[in-house]
């Protein structure tokens, strides 16, 4: 679990001096001859202590107050939603009873961050590539993947950009398209289709196949062509499972004019599961009168079609290839799917059928093998990219862990495997987002490498926040401190560095570096990242006492590193204010202060505390080294 700390300094002593510090926060202290019980209390939330949360918030009988306290007595966790600045008080308020104004609570409790816009963004279901998509990178003739010649980094930008026209920075989607590393070939390809069907859109599961214009005719037994969903995707499925005898069963299509169609052909895919039997076989009929099956005359055109043997998985669908209907053209024929099994004999293989296609034949190209590739891109403001920082689970992974598809429940432990064995180096700390497929969508998790083991982000940290016991407007209770904290990181020095070469850099170019990550006026380096005391730094600015002593050379440096804070404050907190809630604003800002002029120390870590005195303006209170326990230097 990370830990963060938000509010550490005690604020009662040490930092300021006690009477300073309540004559800032508190009314009528100067007016006490007494301190009072002015307490300082540590606690760590407990579960138990929701109850007394959720009933304090109930007793105001507010409706805004009782929907609070149902959704934290169901979160059990505070959240931006159910945020600890405003639920806290009503514990502390029937916890400590006996301090005074002035006295502090330091609270340390889970906090749900909640995940973000990238993983939410990445846990939806993928756009799989289709022919508008291909025929836009080939143009015509085209081919149903990409390739070495029109690869996937060079077109995918440009069929996302035709799909989203209206995408928005840092919209991401996951993308499924077939690779092939050979170049097409000339083949007879689909040209119009007279008759489509993928079971989408008019089926729930276990439907009898019986809708636009298709229908299930069971001759023997009672059983039915069903209709059922995996992975997001409907098809038509027969089996004799479990059947007490034999089963007759047909699965035929509309009737279909061939009448203007010159080189007639049928193609569909296949899903082969549990073999016990070859029991499928395929027919067309020129004859049958929409009823009776028996009737009419069937002609057999299964070899022209490859059922093929069951995958690992046996979920995948696979093209049964495509079959010649010549024979047909310039008539209104019938296409039907006879399965033939028994329960009782053990017949009982699976057959899954999707993506049924009558069409008109014509010259073209294709990929002869083809892969299914899982990607997932960004936009960023004016193209769209392959996503950085993302492993996206593919086929092969799946294979390799022996399932199709992962859980919310399995997939910490496939997962972790996973990226312990893709990344043996892995360094603490280090991060990841895994993109893996669900039953029906993706899912997009944050995995973190830590004692040596990778473990998904539960988004529920540890935080510290305080609390003080005020007067406000009359009225004694517990509030949130507002205190900013800044622990300073690279981003933050660097926001000094533009700052001076927007300001003091043009009329003295000298103060800041040309390789832009370091200035010489404050002294601030977002490069190491510190705030640099040292001559060699510091004599590029003219006004620099590089003559001086010591003492006249360390003022001056801090004097400016002041000023660099209040840069950073005024950048961070544009709209903070002096009174938050009653309570003056402060914020405590933590640098690194190398090559000091009075200290033997190298680099030394302070923590400057700000007060906020107007819109962008901060004074100067104090600051404490993290490095000498217990030293501090006060505000002239």
């Amino acid at each position: 679990m990370k830990k963060y700390i938000y509010i550490v300094a005690v604020l009662l002593t040490g930092i300021f001096s006690a009477c300073d510090y309540n004559e800032h926060y508190f009314d009528d202290f100067e007016n006490k001859t007494e301190p009072g019980n002015v307490a300082t209390y540590e606690y760590t939330f407990q579960s138990g202590d929701v109850a007394t949360i959720v009933s304090a918030l109930r007793a105001n009988k507010t409706a805004a107050d009782s929907a609070m306290a149902d959704a934290f007595n169901s979160a059990k966790v505070f959240s931006n939603a159910l945020p600890a600045s405003t639920l806290m008080p009503y514990l502390l308020k029937s916890k400590y009873l006996a301090g005074d104004v002035g006295s502090i609570a330091k609270i340390t409790y889970s906090f749900d961050e909640k995940r973000d816009s990238v993983l939410t963004g990445l846990s939806t279901q993928s756009l799989v590539l289709g022919d508008t998509d291909y025929k836009l990178v080939w143009g015509e003739p085209f081919a149903d993947a990409f390739t070495p010649s029109k690869s996937p980094a060079n077109n995918l930008p440009a069929v996302l950009e035709a799909r989203y026209p209206n995408a928005k920075k840092g919209d991401l989607k996951n993308i499924t398209y077939q690779y092939s590393t050979e170049e097409p070939v000339d083949a007879t390809v689909i040209g119009d289709s007279y008759l489509t069907e993928d079971f989408e859109g008019s089926y729930v599961a276990y439907d009898i196949i019986n809708k636009d214009g298709w229908q299930s005719k069971d001759l023997k037994g009672t059983y039915n062509w069903q209709a059922k969903t995996y992975d997001s995707n409907f098809f038509a499925e027969v089996s004799s499972y479990k059947s007490t005898g034999e089963n007759e069963i047909w699965l035929i299509s509309p009737q279909v004019d061939l009448g203007q169609v010159a080189n007639p052909y049928l193609s569909f895919d296949i899903c082969v599961r549990n073999p016990a039997g070859d029991l499928l076989t395929v027919w067309v009929s020129k004859d049958f009168d929409g009823t009776n099956v028996a009737a009419a005359t069937w002609t057999n055109i299964s070899s022209k079609f490859t059922i093929p043997v069951p995958s690992a998985s046996m979920n995948d669908f696979e093209d049964a290839g495509m079959g010649s209907l010549s024979s047909f053209a310039g008539e209104k024929v019938y296409v039907a799917f006879k399965y033939v099994g028994n329960g009782v004999t053990g017949l009982t293989t699976t057959y899954r059928v999707d993506n049924v296609n009558v069409f008109n034949a014509i010259p073209g190209i294709k990929v002869e093998k083809s892969e299914t590739v899982y990607t997932a891109y960004e936009f960023d403001g004016s193209a769209w990219k392959a996503s950085t920082g993302k492993v996206v689970l593919q086929p092969a992974d799946y294979e390799a862990m022996g399932v199709t598809y992962l859980t919310t429940d399995n997939a910490p432990s496939y997962i972790s495997t996973y990226l312990k064995s893709k990344y043996p180096y892995a360094q603490p700390d280090a991060s990841y987002v895994v993109v893996y497929k669900t039953s029906s969508s993706n899912q997009a998790d944050e995995y973190i490498f830590n004692n040596n083991a990778w473990t998904p982000n539960t988004f529920v940290v540890e935080k510290t926040d305080q609390f003080v016991f005020a007067d406000v407007n009359g009225q004694k209770q517990w509030i949130f401190d507002p205190t900013f904290v800044v622990k300073t990181e690279k981003a933050d020095y660097q926001i000094v560095v533009d700052y001076v070469k927007a300001n003091e850099a043009v009329d003295n170019p000298a103060v800041w570096d040309t390789r832009g990550n370091a200035e010489y006026y404050y002294g601030f380096s977002a490069y190491y990242p510190n705030v640099s005391y040292r001559d060699k730094d510091r004599s590029l600015d003219p006004l620099y006492p590089l003559e001086g002593t010591s003492a006249e050379k360390e003022k001056f440096c801090n004097d400016r590193t002041i000023a660099g804070v209040q840069i950073i404050l005024a950048a961070t907190y544009p709209n903070a204010t002096p009174i938050v809630n009653g309570v003056e604003q402060f914020a405590k800002v933590t640098l690194k202060i190398y090559s000091s002029h009075i200290s033997t120390i190298g680099t030394e870590e302070w923590v400057y505390t700000m007060q906020c005195t107007g819109t962008k303006e901060w004074k100067f209170i104090q600051r404490e080294s993290n490095t000498r326990a217990g030293y501090v230097e006060t505000a002239e």
